[in-house]
């Protein structure tokens, strides 16, 4: 079967490359921007001669339509969007270009494929954004997104459901928590704490209250792969723990497991990007994703957490 991986070039889109790669069933194949066309892309430098990578912006239809056209994937993991949610604030139409938008064009272009099997939307837990009780959040809440990032992709999911209807493509969609676990990429909480730390540096909390759900990277991977392989259609599944950590708490848990002497301060670091507002609390219950797919976290935080600090111990940019 053949697999088109958006955002390939992604920190959870290069780790399902990866994982599928090794797989005899699929033949994949990775969607890039044009401005990564030119220069070396390090995070699928292993993988890259073991797919077929095809370059496009998200916003251009035509570009992305011939893509499909020539790849005539019989899924489709649209894993890459713009995620720096700070960002979406300074850069709201930006943002929707990219993940609505482009969100639309994969749509229609996937209708075109006769043998098309799935859509697999990489949604966010963000889309539940300010609730009225903090417990985990299930799928058949309300959506109160708290930032053009999380709007993008509340109504991409809505598109899909439209399509799904409408046109009757098959369509999964994922709400997964925070992912931890990066190798390329420091500028993430857990990623940012541990780096941090390690190298003696003072560490910024700007949200020291904010209790977020965290979920490693091999539980995530695995969510792609159980979703994909399965015969579910037009559901939404959350991915997480349900086991939600305040940032503070999360800072004091590195620094134990580290023994760093570093300090942690209560504030967004000087000449931070301006964000109005933040959720206090964003959780995920996972009940439906653990009866309809058999699909649980394996990893616990106090695992993952061990793995990521031993990684960045020895392999510090």
């Amino acid at each position: 079967m053949k697999v088109l991986i958006t955002g390939i070039t992604g920190f959870v889109g290069s780790e399902v490359a990866r994982k599928l790669i090794k797989e005899e069933d699929f033949d994949v194949a990775g969607l890039l921007r044009t401005s990564s066309h030119q220069k070396r892309v390090q995070s699928i430098d292993d993988i890259a001669n073991n797919c077929q990578l095809f370059y496009a912006n998200f916003n251009d239809h035509h570009a992305v339509r011939n893509v499909i056209r020539r790849f005539r994937p019989n899924y489709i993991l649209h894993i890459g969007a713009q995620t720096a949610v700070r960002d979406s604030f300074e850069m709201p139409h930006e943002f929707n270009d990219t993940n609505y938008l482009g969100t639309i064009n994969l749509v229609h272009a996937a209708l075109e494929v006769a043998d098309f099997k799935k859509f697999i939307f990489a949604s966010t837990m963000e889309v539940y954004g300010f609730q009225d009780k903090n417990r985990p959040f299930s799928e058949d809440m309300s959506l109160n997104p708290g930032s053009p990032y999380s709007v993008s992709k509340a109504s991409s999911e809505y598109y899909l459901k439209m399509a799904g209807k409408i046109f009757g493509l098959p369509y999964l969609i994922s709400r997964a928590c925070n992912t931890y676990g990066r190798k390329h990429n420091t500028g993430f909480v857990v990623e940012y704490i541990i780096t941090s730390m390690l190298a003696g540096k003072k560490v910024y909390i700007g949200t020291p209250e904010a209790v977020r759900d965290l979920i490693h990277i091999e539980d995530h991977v695995n969510a792609y792969v159980t979703m994909l392989k399965s015969n579910a259609i037009n559901e939404t599944f959350n991915f997480g723990t349900g086991k939600g950590i305040s940032m503070l708490e999360l800072a004091n848990i590195i620094k134990k497991k580290i023994g760093s002497r570093g300090q942690i301060i209560k504030t967004f670091p000087p000449g931070y990007l301006y964000r109005p507002t933040a959720e206090g609390y964003l959780s995920i219950n996972s009940d439906k994703a653990k009866k309809i797919l058999n699909w649980q976290p394996k990893i616990s935080l106090e695992k993952g957490l061990a793995s990521a600090t031993n990684y960045w111990k020895k392999n510090q940019l």
